[in-house]
């Protein structure tokens, strides 16, 4: 039987493989499974796309032989310490998919749509398109959150809730629902689980597109083909543990999956907020810190942390 080693990144300090090969490394002692996760936000194209046949070509991954590729969309519109978000658009995105798609002569584009820095609600994307539905069988969003486009309820999730950590001011946000109430009025109703998903990047693919929208994480799980009746328990973690990763982040979908599995699971974050829960979590420890780390600090304070677990492993 094996330990599961599967993170996402640290952010800002570790990516998911360094942060597997850290926690793999001081829990060897055991045979370990590496896989290093993503949700649809940084990363996860590099974790779609590490097997033979994928080039990388700067913002993207493409595999000519099978006529696919794979794009982070925070490495397009991703967040961008001091910019205005008022002013940021998803139509570079929309952009480049067309090119890969008309230009590229690609069949499949799959969308990582998390760690956008913009939220309005894909109009961008959609106008860069142009003649946009008839890209409905082209595109695949994978999303990093399950969250409609507005509120249903007061201070009820949406994609503003992820406005401020983008660099929006309580000034912006009245503007931002406004743009996203537009959005709603011109290209659907914003109610499917995923539409918040990158500011509304996922409404702009699931609603307005008609294409398909999953969640990240688990894709990327399947993607894996994790042999279940090797795993004895599981280690995910990441940079934060808050009220956001409920919504679809890896420690939620991890967790889940150990817990259909009936193997436990140890969290290891950087810093945790709020509460999580799931049957299978045994240990949820903040040993990192809530505060920037250079990645040397973070990853002794990882590998510290990992050696923490090797006493409860050997409980179980």
């Amino acid at each position: 039987m094996a330990i599961l080693i599967a993170p996402d990144k640290y952010k800002g300090t570790l990516t998911a493989r360094e942060a597997t090969d850290i926690i793999a490394g001081e829990l060897s002692q055991w045979p370990c499974i590496k896989a290093p996760m993503a949700d649809g936000g940084e990363g996860t194209a590099l974790a779609l796309c590490s097997g033979p046949g994928w080039e990388e070509r700067g913002q993207y991954f493409i595999n000519p032989l099978r006529r696919e590729a794979v794009i982070d969309s925070s490495a397009v519109v991703g967040i961008r310490p001091g910019a205005d978000i008022l002013a940021l658009s998803s139509a570079p995105l929309g952009v480049l998919v067309k090119h890969l798609i008309e230009g590229e002569s690609v069949e499949k584009v799959i969308i990582g749509v998390g760690g956008t820095g913009m939220c309005d609600g894909g109009v961008g994307f959609l106008r860069a398109l142009g003649d946009y539905k008839r890209y409905a069988d082209r595109l695949l969003g994978l999303c990093d959150v399950a969250v409609p486009l507005l509120p249903q309820e007061p201070d009820g999730p949406s994609a503003l809730m992820f406005a401020p950590q983008k660099g929006a001011t309580e000034a912006d946000i009245p503007v931002l629902r406004e743009r996203l109430e537009m959005a709603m009025r011109d290209y659907g109703h914003g109610l499917r689980p995923f539409d918040g998903a990158g500011g509304g990047l996922g409404f702009a693919i699931g609603n307005a597109i008609g294409a398909p929208c999953v969640s990240g994480a688990r894709y990327v799980l399947d993607h894996l083909g994790i042999d279940w009746r090797e795993v004895s328990c599981v280690v995910t973690g990441e940079g934060r543990v808050d009220d956001q990763t409920a919504q679809g982040k890896v420690v939620s979908v991890l967790s889940q999956a150990a817990a259909e599995h009936g193997v436990p699971c140890f969290v290891l974050a950087g810093c945790i907020s709020g509460s999580i829960s799931s049957d299978s979590i045994i240990d949820a420890s903040a040993y990192i810190a809530d505060a920037p780390l250079t990645p040397a600090i973070a990853a002794a304070r990882l590998s510290h942390a990992a050696r923490q677990l090797i006493l409860k492993i050997k409980t179980l």
